[in-house]
Order: structure tokens, then sequence, then C-alpha cells
């Protein structure tokens, strides 16, 4: 048996327990069936992944099992894709003009997002060799 699989596969059904019940509570708090709350849920999901796959990494030298449980599991999950496709096609199917720029949104939001994920974990790498 090959145990750095089984470690694997055990941090992302952690992980996804995690980011599920993180989308549970983040549903409780901003209707996350609706435009603005799976924006938001899809958005902050971006900025985590990138963050976590090029900051955490560098900067606290966290274990790969560990950064594939966050990553994979936790903002999967908390992101679910189903429910953005979903959305975009029930609304494409009621002709709703909104849905464009639910689309427009997530994608270039999720994109500059990803990008400031990735500059924040940038600074905190250079931050860290000043000290």
């Amino acid at each position: 048996m090959n145990w750095y699989k089984v470690g694997q596969f055990c941090s992302v059904f952690v992980g996804g327990m995690i980011g599920g019940v993180a989308r549970y509570e983040a549903g409780l708090w901003l209707n996350t069936n609706t435009f603005l709350g799976t924006t938001f849920v899809n958005v902050v999901g971006c900025f985590f992944l990138t963050f976590t796959i090029y900051g955490l990494d560098l900067i606290i030298d966290l274990p790969d099992w560990l950064i594939l449980g966050f990553g994979t599991g936790v903002v999967g999950a908390f992101t679910t894709f189903s429910t953005f496709v979903l959305l975009v096609d029930q609304n494409m199917l009621l002709h709703t003009p909104e849905t464009i720029w639910f689309l427009i949104i997530n994608l270039v939001g999720g994109f500059l997002t990803a990008c400031l994920g990735y500059l924040t974990a940038r600074l905190m790498d250079r931050g860290k060799k000043i000290w």
C-alpha cells in the first residue's frame, strides 16, 4: 500500500469537509444560491488558491499533502463550480441579462483576485527575506 497516496487522499477528504462546512456557513451569512453570493465565494476562493500555492509553501514551507488538502480540498469544496454552472444554466434559459454580467464579473474578478493572491504571496516572501 502506498501510504503517501493515502495521505494525499485523506488530506483532500478532510479539506473537502472543512471547505463544505465553510461553504455552508457562507451560505447562511450570504445566500450563495444568488449571483452575489456565488461571485463572492468564487472570487475569495481564487485569492486563497493562488495564495496557498505561491505563498504558504514559500513562507511557511508546508508539506505537499497539506497544501494539496487546503488547495484542492478546502478551496475546491468552498468554491463549488457546480453552483456557478447551475446559476448560469438556469438564468440563460430565462434569458436574464444579468447572466452575462455574472459571467464577466466572475471571470475578470477571479483573474484579478488570483493575481492579487500571487502578488500578496510574493510581497510576503520578500518581507521574509528582509528580516
